[in-house]
């Protein structure tokens, strides 16, 4: 589990900080850009997603609402996303705040943590609140580039009113 402290979170190389806020910025873009393709790229090729509710979350409960395990899982839910779920068309717009982050279990890993805000634009031009919570993150830095190794997505309310097809 990624627990990191709103206060006291460690003090990093600025280089290497830039490197894990942008893969976190980088992700949020190609979801914005509608480029789903692209999503299981920004995990290692054994990484997880997991996107559960905070209820969940604080019990410690391990269903979610969406769960991928390794890049082929991923893969297999952006082929779903093309020729079999079945959605009204929107597009997603993500604020998300600046990153904490805190040194991981294993070399060359980080923790990181990052609150965001997401916005629902319908294609007849409706633009709506959609999703609030936060990102909890592993990541891997290996030459340079970072991956994570885990992203873990908590959604502050249990209500979603629409299929979940596009990761948050």
């Amino acid at each position: 589990m990624n627990k990191i402290a709103s206060r006291g979170a460690e003090q990093f190389d600025p280089a290497l900080r830039e490197i894990l806020e942008d893969l976190i910025f980088d992700y949020a873009y190609a979801l914005d850009d509608e480029d789903i393709e692209r999503w299981p790229q920004f995990f290692t090729e054994s990484g997880m997603y997991h996107l559960t509710t905070k209820e969940n979350y604080d019990a410690g409960l391990p269903i979610g609402i969406i769960r991928c395990v390794g890049r082929g899982m991923m893969a297999d839910r952006v082929k779903a996303f093309h020729t079999a779920n079945i959605f009204e068309p929107h597009s997603y717009n993500h604020m998300v705040n600046r990153p904490l982050f805190a040194m991981g279990a294993t070399q060359g890993t980080y923790n990181a943590r990052c609150n965001f805000q997401v916005a629902r634009i319908m294609q007849d031009g409706r633009a709506e609140p959609f999703a609030t919570g936060r990102y909890l993150d592993v990541i891997v830095v290996e030459k340079g580039v970072a991956k994570f190794q885990e992203r873990i997505v908590v959604l502050d309310s249990r209500q979603i009113d629409i299929l979940m097809v596009v990761p948050i």
